[in-house]
């Protein structure tokens, strides 16, 4: 490089939030699963124990 160029650094924090909302997307999914099948362990574990007197 001589003195008259430049590098030229592209913005990329668009793309940085974009990343960030979708690994915070995927886990919030991962989180609310995970919640909903506890509480369904949590159901079939009281109809067996129902079941089984």
């Amino acid at each position: 490089m001589n003195g008259a160029e430049t590098l030229v650094i592209p913005d990329t924090t668009a793309y940085l939030l974009l990343g960030l909302g979708v690994i915070v997307g995927m886990m919030v999914l991962l989180v609310a699963r995970i919640s909903v099948k506890f509480r369904q362990l949590e159901k079939d574990e009281a109809a067996l124990e129902e079941i089984s007197g």
